[in-house]
Parts: structure tokens; sequence; C-alpha cells
């Protein structure tokens, strides 16, 4: 049994920590003035072990520099804003700015996107967007990283302009998985696979989807698997259909739980069924309204249906010992 440890809900929840500040551009309050500093830039979706190693790089060299670390990111994703067809989410926007805040950075600049803002060139954006609040002395970004309408930016046109300015530009190579970059592509395409464990390996944590726990079939309980049907934005992206072994955030508290994507089959004619459904074992009380995050740990099966409810019943009782084999039964605290 691998049990489910501290360490793990730590990561995959992000709970815990001190957590950098978030400051964003639109707002008024407590934004930098002048900050000296070395920031790093992109929309850093799923925040994978390729950001992550990005963000290291960029905190040692802001320690060596003796000025501040800062992430630069975006909201909405860029993607979301010029793509007519923008790409699942891997992280919901609190999430993403959760781990970037717990990366080790001094602070997180969340600049709003907006067309115009995809339009602007390298000198627009340096010297009107950030200019008034960084005082930037170095760049870190992955070496494919392009600004403006057409991408015409590059790291070399970037660096070349900041090389007059005493801005220096660090274009660093992406990590890869073996023979595959590691990229927010790459763990989509895994992800609605079905490979959890194997998107796991490149998020660095597994995969999270958050939502609200909403009113759905009402049979579980009366089957003897009490579920919580929880409403997740479509616009995140699901891990294939199909039953997992994971773990449930429900509060401050984490527990094992056995999860079904996509719509039972089933229940396929019933409009109440949902989703995304997850039994928490050990947990008792009353989770509807409330706020959960989901993290998918293991693929057990496909999505079957069962002649008789005596089937499904049997099978998602084994589900569920599975789940109990990996996790125990019982929740972890998860201070956020």
């Amino acid at each position: 049994m691998q049990g489910l440890t501290e360490e793990r809900v730590r990561r995959d929840f992000m709970c815990g920590g001190d957590p950098a500040p978030v400051w964003w551009l639109d707002a008024t309050g407590d934004l930098p003035r002048g900050l000296r500093c070395a920031v790093s830039i992109g929309a850093f979706d799923g925040f994978h072990t390729g950001h992550q190693t990005l963000v290291r790089a960029l905190v040692r060299d802001a320690r060596a520099r003796g000025v501040a670390a800062v992430a630069v990111t975006f909201d909405p994703d860029p993607d979301c804003v010029v793509a007519p067809r923008p790409a699942k989410r891997l992280l919901s926007v609190n999430d993403r700015l959760r781990a970037l805040s717990l990366s080790g950075v001094d602070g997180v600049l969340v600049v709003p996107f907006t067309r115009e803002l995809a339009g602007m060139g390298h000198e627009a954006f340096f010297t009107q967007v950030l200019g008034p609040y960084l005082s930037i002395e170095a760049v870190h970004v992955g070496e494919d990283f392009r600004l403006g309408a057409g991408g015409t930016s590059t790291v070399e046109v970037i660096g070349a302009w900041g090389a007059g300015r005493g801005m220096a530009v660090a274009g660093h190579r992406l990590v890869r998985d073996g023979q595959q970059v590691v990229s927010a592509t790459r763990i989509r395409a895994l992800l609605a696979e079905g490979k959890v464990a194997e998107a796991a390996v490149e998020l660095g944590r597994d995969h999270v989807l958050a939502g609200r726990v909403a009113h759905g079939r009402g049979e579980g309980s009366s089957l003897g698997f009490p579920t919580a049907n929880i409403d997740v934005p479509l616009t995140m992206q699901f891990p294939a259909n199909g039953v997992y072994a994971g773990i449930v955030q429900a509060g401050s508290v984490a527990y094992p739980a056995a999860i079904n994507v996509g719509i039972p089959p089933t229940f396929a004619d019933d409009a109440a069924s949902a989703r995304l459904e997850a039994n928490l074992i050990g947990f008792e009380g009353d989770l509807y309204g409330s706020e959960v995050r989901v993290a998918f740990a293991q693929r057990l099966r496909d999505p079957v249906k069962f002649p008789t409810l005596q089937e499904l019943v049997a099978t998602v009782k084994g589900n569920i010992d599975d789940v109990r084999r990996l996790f125990g039964d019982a929740g972890v605290r998860c201070l956020s």
C-alpha cells in the first residue's frame, strides 16, 4: 500500500508553504514600483516540470544578482483569447497562481491578456506594460518563447534589444521526458488517453480538477457507496472516461477516493447523471455546495455498462477496495 501521506497531499493540492504575493496589474493596491528583479514570463498552464525547472533557474539567477525573482503570467491564458478553439486548461486560475506563488519566487505579477496585448511587440510590452512596475535586469524563458503578433519577437530578437538596455535574456532548453518535450499539449494528450500516472510524471504531481459538489442521481447511498457529484467547468482538461483511484480535498482534509469520469453507461439515460463523481473513503457529512479538488492517481478500469445493478455494485465496491489498498481508509489534513 502506498498510503495517503501528508507529503503527497501537500504536493497534489499545494497545501502549506509560504506563498509569495500575487499582484494583479489591473487592480489598485500594493503593486510594486520600480522593483529590481529578474523575471520569467509565460502562461504556465499546469505548471509542469518544464515550468518548474525554468523558475528554479530564475530564482538562482535572481539570488546571484541580489534582486527579486518575479513570475509574470497572464489571465486569461493567451490561448483563450487568440486561438479559434482554445485548448482545455490543466489548472484553474487560482491553482495556477498558487503553484507559482509557492515555487520560490518573490512575487507573481498577473497581466490581463487582451487582443491589444497580443499584438504588442516586445519593446512596448517591456516598456509600457511591465516598465512602470518592474526594473528588469534579466529575463528567463523557454527557448521557443515568442511575443507579439505572429510571434515575431523571438528570444534572439528580445535578447538583442535587451542587450543595449542592461537586460540579459536567457532562452532555456526545454525539459524532456525521454525523447518527448514536456509540454501542456503533451500532458493534455496523455490525460485524454487516461494515462494519468504518465501525466503525473510530467506534471510533477497528480492532475487536479476543482469544482463544486452538486445534486446528482442520488442512487449511490441506496446502493451502498454514496458519491459526491462534482460540477467542473468544461474548459478544464478531464482524463478519459473511466474509473480512477485518487484523492479528494474537502475543506482541510484530503480523502482517498474512487472517482468516475464520464456519464456511467448504466445511467446514460438519466438527466441527473454527473460527468465527475467520487466516493470519498472515510468521509462523513454533507458536501453539497462545497468546493472540492480531485487528484487522479491511477486508472482502474474503462467505463462498463452493467447488465444488472448487482454486477454494478460488486464492481464499484471492488474499485473502492482497490483504492483502500493504495491509500488506506482515512483522510489526511491538508492545510492551505
